[in-house]
């Protein structure tokens, strides 16, 4: 398992792997489009550990390039909260504090372990909030567990009243897949011809409404180079 990739035209911006797992199995994921992301192996082989992710940020050679870090993966970070917290507190002391530190992720985490601290480490938490309703989210991210659009709304709820208390200066935005392209699908989504499209306009309401940004998100068309 690759622990640090890029994505082509990106040399400014690294992404670290840290888990393998989702709560969600969302039907645009990449995970569906093949073994290789770009040509990084991102699920197989043994999860890293803290030294093992602090060994290859440590070893990363073009440090200066490197303007933004993403917590990110095939998979959700947060699931393995602690070692998020520790690296994050470790990668400001590699990278220097000019860089922006993000997290990705879906909020799913938040039913077994309730916890919005780890969001005073970052400067931006983007949280995959994909549909307006639970029925859409069902169909859409196609969670691994009952109530989970509930449960990203308990989160995002949990995480807007933390940042409001402790004046935590953290930017939040909130994201939605375009799924309109087909044929940027995997191939068993898009032959399934009824595919579920977010509603946009009821999306950014729920941003306003904890006062977040929006952000549409296109398909990757091609994963594999």
């Amino acid at each position: 398992m690759d622990i640090l990739y890029s994505m082509p035209g990106q040399s400014h911006r690294l992404f670290i792997n840290f888990i393998y797992a989702c709560p969600n199995s969302c039907f645009f994921c990449v995970d569906f489009k093949g073994d290789t992301f770009y040509g990084f192996d991102l699920k197989r082989g043994k999860r890293p550990t803290q030294a093992d992710i602090l060994a290859a940020l440590n070893q990363f050679e073009n440090k200066r390039d490197i303007k933004e870090i993403y917590f990110c993966g095939i998979g959700e970070p947060l699931l393995v909260y602690d070692l998020v917290l520790e690296v994050a507190k470790r990668t400001r002391e590699i990278f220097g504090n000019k860089v922006l530190l993000g997290i990705n992720t879906s909020g799913t985490f938040f039913k077994a372990n309730p916890e919005v601290g780890f969001c005073k480490y970052f400067d931006i938490v983007q949280v995959s909030l994909n549909a307006e309703n639970e029925l859409k989210y069902n169909e859409i991210c196609r969670p691994k567990f009952k109530g989970a659009y509930k449960t990203v709304m308990h989160f995002l709820n949990a995480l807007k009243k933390y940042i409001v208390e402790n004046q935590i200066p953290v930017k939040v935005e909130l994201s939605v897949v375009d799924t309109s392209n087909g044929t940027h699908l995997p191939k068993w989504a898009s032959d399934n011809g009824d595919i579920p499209l977010p509603d946009f306009d009821k999306c950014k309401v729920i941003a306003d409404g904890f006062g977040w940004d929006l952000k549409i998100k296109t398909l990757l068309e091609d994963s594999h180079l």
